[in-house]
């Protein structure tokens, strides 16, 4: 990409769990800029309903007055000369909410738009219904939109996105980052990272532990990540009597996330279709964990069906299933042998399949094209 200036726009900081947002910027060319701070969406103040004479609506009035006739208008042009100064091809915007914040500059300047979503900005219903007319000019002019899943390509097309412009690139990972633990001495635990929110429902991961826990007292359940649910969850932990058995240890370093992997047997992940709508992508944890040799045990949600192979590389069972969750973990954990041959296999296939140097080239690729 050493022709293409690529100008890599993100909606805030990157969180913790996003590392996949930092290794576009980090390896997709050495030409890449990237920003945080775009106009802002005015409708975003009066999202909630408070009383037409609180206060709380009055200081919201204030903001969308601020940011109208201020802040965003300077935003607005800060942005047209970062992308001319630094000579920008292409603009990649990270989610699709943030490609509709960058669409009028990028079309003042008639400068290419290719456009990534992630999970909640193509499911969310309260996004989709805020975001339903932009969308539709979003499509209109995008270049290339970008799916992490077979199932999220579809979803982009039933909301109008023109089949052309929709390419399927799932995450990767750097797979040697990864060690393979030996599924014949490592201890009988089961590891769970990702964020503690509604779709992810580590809840329903801990009551199929429940059930592991009456026929192996000796299993071991980890979970790593943080959110709106962690404290509902050591709720759950505590009043099932399972503090011996769960720890809930909060958020970790990547290094930390790898080696705790490296010491447990096999992975599990209960995602759900949350309230809102909002759905899964393809979990970058799902990821890792092939990388390193777990076999995982998780829904047939999002695009987690487009990385565990049932029967071969780990177990999927439906949504809210914590029976035949348990039964799954309880097979692997109680027979080593299956579960090393399905640490094997499920290492191989996200080595060859999913991998962040083919992850990073598709995108690239993409980018490439359709830049002029």
């Amino acid at each position: 990409m050493s022709k293409v200036n690529v100008c890599v726009i993100l909606p805030y900081g990157i969180a913790y769990s996003e590392t996949f947002l930092q290794a576009h910027i980090d390896r997709l060319s050495a030409s890449v800029r990237y920003l945080q701070s775009l106009p802002i969406d005015i409708d975003d103040l009066f999202s909630s309903q408070p009383g037409s004479d609180s206060l709380e609506e009055a200081k919201r009035r204030l903001r969308a007055t601020w940011h109208r006739f201020l802040l965003n208008p300077l935003k607005k042009v800060s942005l047209k000369k970062f992308l001319a100064a630094n000579k920008v091809n292409v603009v990649l915007a990270e989610y699709g909410t943030t490609g509709v914040k960058a669409l009028k500059s990028c079309r003042d300047l008639n400068m290419p738009l290719v456009v990534h979503f992630h999970g909640f900005d193509a499911y969310s219903s309260e996004v989709l219904d805020h975001y339903a007319t932009r969308y539709k000019s979003l499509f209109s002019y995008a270049r290339a939109l970008i799916s992490v899943s077979t199932h999220m390509t579809g979803q982009l097309i039933r909301l109008g996105a023109p089949r052309e412009k929709v390419f399927y690139n799932p995450y990767g990972v750097d797979v040697s980052k990864f060690r393979q633990p030996s599924a014949t001495t490592a201890p009988l635990q089961v590891i769970a990272t990702g964020r503690f929110v509604e779709k992810k429902a580590p809840y329903l991961t801990i009551l199929a532990f429940r059930k592991v826990l009456d026929r192996l007292p000796e299993a071991r359940l980890i979970l790593v990540g943080n959110g709106a649910l962690y404290g509902v969850c050591q709720q759950i932990v505590k009043s099932l009597h399972m503090d011996y058995a769960v720890d809930i240890k909060g958020t970790a370093s990547h290094d930390e996330v790898a080696r705790l992997m490296q010491q447990s047997r096999i992975f599990v992940q209960h995602s759900v279709v949350a309230m809102s709508g909002d759905s899964e992508g393809t979990p970058n944890a799902i990821l890792e964990a092939g990388a390193s040799g777990l076999p995982v045990v998780a829904t047939r949600h999002g695009g987690i069906a487009d990385v565990v192979i049932h029967g071969r590389t780990g177990f999927l069972v439906e949504e809210g299933d914590i029976d035949t969750m348990s039964e799954y973990m309880y097979r692997l954990l109680s027979n080593p042998e299956l579960a090393a041959e399905m640490a094997r296999n499920a290492r191989h296939h996200v080595s060859v399949n999913f991998s962040l140097d083919r992850s990073i080239a598709n995108l690239r690729r993409i980018i490439e094209e359709h830049s002029s």
